[in-house]
């Protein structure tokens, strides 16, 4: 009676083990950008596996700006033949507002795999979803990229710089010699 009981709960354990790592594996990861606005991304998955992932980061409002993507996959050799063993499918920007997610226009080329948000980001929370699928039934198979963000200065910022360039053309204009023409 014992022992049918026990391997009851292992059964279960093991059952919920897995199911947890199900969900782990389709958990969000969050890209951390650093103070040059650029933030690393990947993952490997298992033979034939079709996959979605999404990554998060989140824009300050000194961090609002532009943001693009590129990414590459690995090569796997199959019978002396070197193949990429992802396939990546589409890459889908969004923004995140109280736990909903929108889809922003996104361009996506799948060639060089480079992707971009058609439209500035504000500050606020984003994330990007990677979909494909791995390409051999026997290997693994992984991508990494990277995602940068290049801030758009302030309207403030472009009045000093015209302040500071007026200045300079006052300071020269002053400096002129009148004897040399």
């Amino acid at each position: 009676m014992k022992k049918a009981f026990y391997s009851k709960v292992a059964g279960s354990l093991l059952l919920s083990a897995g199911l947890l790592a199900s969900g782990a594996a389709a958990a969000d990861e969050t890209i951390t950008l650093n103070a040059g606005g650029v933030g690393v991304f990947g993952i490997t998955h298992a033979a034939g596996e079709e996959f979605t992932d999404t990554f998060l980061f989140s824009l300050t409002p000194d961090w609002a700006g532009w943001a693009a993507g590129s990414a590459a996959v690995g090569i796997t050799n199959l019978n002396g033949v070197l193949t990429p063993n992802v396939d990546i499918t589409n890459i889908v920007f969004f923004s995140e507002v109280g736990g909903e997610r929108t889809e922003l226009e996104t361009t996506f080329n799948d060639g060089a795999i480079t992707f971009y948000p058609t439209a500035m980001l504000e500050a606020g929370s984003y994330g990007f979803t990677v979909t494909g699928v791995v390409a051999s039934n026997v290997q693994a198979g992984s991508y990494a990229g990277n995602l940068s963000v290049t801030p758009v200065p302030e309207p403030a910022t472009y009045a000093m710089l015209g302040v500071g360039i007026g200045l300079l053309a006052f300071t020269a204009r002053r400096k002129t010699n009148n004897k040399l023409g």
